[in-house]
């Protein structure tokens, strides 16, 4: 037992007077400064400056959100302005490309339809010259000028076929109404039923151009037997 102890139990004597407390230094004392929060070193003037600040921080936080969505929105908006402008750039492409197919189209056509024209001028004098060289009397076929028909007649023909002209019509052919016009019927001809019996004016295609039928005459019944 230690001598504290043995003082505590000892009896009270009155002759000595109350007992005295004994105090234990820095026991029941507040912590010392070292020791407290380093909040409560702050005055309010402090605090109030960083409340400040950081209300200023979320002011500008909360501005910068608002500019980047309104960057995103206006680059959403450039971005449907340039797909607009790029389907319109597609399309007035698109339209110019078969404009000018049409048009180099129908310049073929109108070309096609001049010569045509020009061919049709031309065949009545082919029929001419060959009508006159079909009657030409025996006595003239010697003569000079007789003798030059059927090279003019021949050389008309050559520059005609290489203008992609070509003719059609001839006896024994198969009736086309789509290439020939029939202007009478005959039976007893040497050819078969539905077939050309007699070409009356022979007709000429510019390529796949009708430029004329050939007038016939079509063959009716049976054929004549030789």
């Amino acid at each position: 037992m230690t001598d504290s102890q043995e003082w505590r139990r000892q009896p009270h004597d009155p002759r000595v007077g109350p007992p005295r407390r004994v105090t234990i230094p820095g026991a029941g004392q507040p912590a010392s400064r070292s020791e407290e929060s380093p909040s409560s070193h702050l005055d309010p003037a402090q605090v109030a400056e960083l409340t400040a600040q950081v209300e200023a921080l979320t002011r500008r936080l909360a501005e910068l959100e608002a500019q980047l969505a309104a960057e995103r929105e206006r680059a959403a908006a450039q971005e449907g302005k340039a797909e607009s402008y790029l389907d319109l750039a597609q399309r007035t492409q698109a339209d110019f490309v078969n404009y000018k197919r049409r048009v180099e189209r129908e310049r073929g056509e109108e070309a096609e339809t001049a010569r045509v024209e020009l061919l049709g001028h031309l065949l009545p004098v082919l029929d001419d010259l060959e009508r006159a060289l079909a009657q030409v009397p025996p006595e003239l076929r010697d003569h000079p000028w007789a003798a030059g028909l059927p090279l003019i007649a021949r050389q008309l023909r050559l520059a005609l076929a290489r203008a992609g002209v070509r003719r059609v019509g001839a006896p024994g052919e198969l009736f086309d109404p789509r290439l020939h016009e029939a202007v009478g019927r005959e039976r007893g001809t040497r050819h078969a039923e539905g077939h050309i019996a007699t070409v009356l004016q022979p007709g000429y295609l510019l390529r796949e151009r009708l430029i004329r039928p050939a007038r016939v005459i079509v063959a009716e019944g049976e054929p004549a037997r030789p």
